[in-house]
């Protein structure tokens, strides 16, 4: 027997074309019928109110039970409890899906509560949108239950799924004005039984989906939205998010240094980062990346070629690419010749290329070119120009469309994919973006957003090649939920312990007691470092319980009892009656903080941050989620501002990259093996030496289950 989650996902395709569709309410669903016959809908249309005979012209039913067929999906446009009730009888009859247009579920705290818990046992096996939801736009079969006017799409129901939290956003989404063409706008609304990743799962299988884009602020389930995002990788389907509603995940735990660097942000960008979303900052450079999706095919490289009349458009242009991570490599001396040629004698070659403005509109002198300049070392080319007011006259912008004439026969003669980008993200009408599209050019708005869009698309153009090559990433670990019980905190000494058994570096050390302190001191050459040993101290430098440079024996019981008053100071009825002496360690390029976080929504959390006492000011952290290989791990180090010092900064020696990458790996491979116990970790600070001479861990916390 099926799961009621294959149930679900089986009847979300009836949902998304449905043969028929019922409409349960007052004026919410004659509007929502109204919206579907003029969006073209061609199945049959049913009505159910149980005092009137007719709304929008299709004749009512009294009842649900009433209905001569079992329908494919359901508009609910009634309250709360009267949704819940409509749901059981239509799970009964066997219906397909439903939206529920009402709120008053969870979204209500406790309140909503026991509505939603009735909500998910009256759904059964059904596919339903919602509640607090304004439903589906379907652009495919025009099947739509959503109870508001919205334009016709751009590309005949082939392009963007999109699947919104919020029913306001995905409305002016309907409503944006830059040709972005859709195949479905869902308003998934508190998703009690649908949520992101059942959408996503369906729609990578639909050949209409070009790709998906998400406005969320959360995801409810990241091991199953994980399995649905590698879905859409292996099927070739980008994924778009913007997210809102950022904040920090949960309470941090104040013995850890490692859970102040991993927040909420930076735990979704880890997992999409992972996960090969691409993660935009507007909704502007929301849209224009569905576009760029939708309608332009996928980069060779990062290499941009630009072209406009105007030096500050090409400076912005510059700019905004650098910004992207694109590269705008300078043309060879054959281009240099070719182009030089066709300019005026005032007219300088270069990546971006300054045509001048006696060349406006200038299409045969244009087209060769732009076809030279595209010809080699460019992977993508962008022709800024932003079009008139269209009230000014038509015979403005004839010169436009000479313009970008010339830009798609280069393109095409050289395959190399371009774009028209405007400087003003409103200078570019629907006229001159359906012209541009028709010529096989992909219309940007908003030069800023342009250089971002386009830094996406070659990001993810390398990730689908890297994919071609060795496969899909691994998804985070699923974990699941601890058992009760009490947090236990290991002293620093059975930490390092556990970890060097992993294969993380420690120095040689010894744990003695006062009376034996000094025989201990004595036998260890050269000078040494002493720490008090205690679970209950986990900052040991705050405690007064950390002494360094210790020149001899008598200097370390010394400063082993000027610790014993310190740490009775600093925490009253704590006895300190054992104690840490190793070597020191030699002069460190850089100090690096590694740990690991348990998080209840991304599983383990693997932070690497530039380390000591200052970590939590510099704020200097990547995040990756677990498992994590040394490939990754060594990205993540090249992303700190402490990487210049481990190449070798203003002279300085380089660290030893090779022996930190393992270090990282170890402690990662500790935190992967202790799974469903480890709380989390902190090695503080990791030194790393010079290139050569390794790294050593000189302090480590761990924190577990009991």
């Amino acid at each position: 027997m099926q799961s009621l989650q294959a149930q679900r996902r089986a009847n979300l395709a009836r949902l998304l074309n449905p043969r028929h569709i019922a409409f349960l309410g007052g004026e919410r669903a004659g509007a929502a019928i109204r919206a579907c016959r003029d969006a073209g809908y061609q199945g049959r249309m049913l009505a159910v109110h149980p005092r009137r005979g007719e709304i929008e012209g299709v004749a009512c039913v009294p009842t649900l039970k009433d209905l001569p067929v079992a329908p494919d999906a359901v508009f609910l446009g009634v309250p709360a409890t009267a949704t819940v009730e409509s749901l059981a009888t239509l799970r009964d009859m066997g219906a397909g899906g439903a939206v529920c247009y009402a709120s008053g579920f969870a979204e209500m705290g406790e309140k909503g509560a026991a509505l939603n818990a009735a909500l998910l046992q009256a759904t059964g096996g059904m596919a339903v949108v919602g509640p607090n939801c304004f439903g589906i736009i379907n652009y495919v079969n025009h099947g739509s239950l959503w109870s508001v006017p919205y334009p016709a799409g751009t590309l005949g129901g082939r392009g963007a799924a999109v699947i919104g939290q919020s029913g306001n956003v995905c409305i002016n989404l309907s409503m944006n004005q830059r040709q972005v063409p859709f195949s479905w706008i869902i308003s998934a609304g508190n998703q009690a039984v649908l949520g992101f990743e059942d959408y996503i799962d369906h729609l990578v299988d639909d050949p209409n989906v070009t790709c998906i884009g998400l406005f969320m602020e959360g995801i409810r389930d990241v091991p199953a939205f994980s399995a649905a995002c590698l879905k859409a990788l292996a099927k070739g389907i980008p994924v778009v998010a913007f997210r809102v509603g950022v904040s920090e995940l949960g309470a941090r735990l104040a013995a850890s240094h490692t859970s102040s660097l991993a927040g909420q942000n930076e735990l979704y960008d880890a997992l999409f980062e992972r996960l090969g979303v691409m993660n935009t900052a507007s909704v502007p450079q929301f849209l224009e990346l569905l576009k760029t999706a939708s309608l332009a095919p996928l980069p060779k490289g990062r290499r941009l070629t630009v072209f406009s009349s105007s030096g500050g458009d090409n400076g912005m242009a510059a700019d905004y690419a650098s910004a992207a991570g694109l590269a705008m490599p300078q043309p060879n001396e054959r281009q240099r010749a070719a182009v030089k040629a066709l300019l005026p004698d005032y007219g300088h070659v270069s990546n971006p290329l300054d045509f001048t403005a006696g060349y406006w509109g200038a299409e045969k002198l244009l087209t060769p070119m732009f076809t030279d300049m595209l010809a080699e070392g460019s992977d993508f080319g962008l022709l800024v120009i932003d079009h008139p007011r269209p009230e000014l006259g038509p015979e403005n912008g004839k010169a436009l469309e000479s313009m970008s004439r010339a830009l798609a026969t280069a393109s095409k003669a050289t395959g190399v994919p371009g774009a028209v980008a405007c400087v003003n993200p409103e200078s570019q009408p629907e006229f001159m973006r359906q012209y541009l599209i028709d010529m096989g050019l992909l219309p940007l708005q908003g030069l800023h957003d342009a250089g971002a869009v386009l830094g996406h698309w070659a990001s993810h153009a390398e990730l689908r090649r890297a994919i071609a090559a060795a496969g899909l990433p691994v998804p985070p670990l699923a974990l699941a939920p601890l058992p009760a019980g009490q947090a236990v905190t290991l002293d620093e000494v059975e930490s390092k312990a556990r970890l060097a058994a992993c294969g993380l570096p420690v120095p040689a050390g010894q744990v003695a007691g006062l009376a034996d302190l000094a025989r201990v001191a004595a036998a260890m050459p050269g000078v040494l470092a002493l720490k008090a040993v205690s679970s209950a101290l986990p900052h040991k430098t705050e405690a007064g319980a950390v002494a360094l440079n210790l020149a001899d024996a008598g200097a370390v019981v010394a400063a082993a009892r000027r610790m014993q008053a310190a740490v009775a100071a600093y925490k009253p009825g704590l006895a300190v009656d054992r104690f840490l002496v190793e070597p020191m360690a030699p002069k460190p390029v850089a100090e690096l903080l590694v740990g690991v976080k348990r998080d209840p929504l991304f599983g383990l959390v693997l932070v690497i941050a530039s380390g000591g006492v200052l970590v939590e000011l510099l704020q200097d952290a990547a995040r990756l989620l677990l498992p994590a290989g040394e490939a990754e791990i060594e990205a993540a180090l090249k992303r700190l501002k402490v990487w210049n010092l481990l190449q070798g900064f203003r002279g300085r020696p380089a660290g030893d990259v090779a022996a930190v990458v393992k270090a990282i790996r170890a402690v990662a491979a500790y935190a992967e093996a202790q799974a469903d116990r480890l709380l989390e970790l902190d090695v503080n600070p990791l030194l790393v030496l010079p290139a050569g001479q390794g790294a050593v861990a000189v302090d480590a916390l761990i924190v577990e289950q009991g």
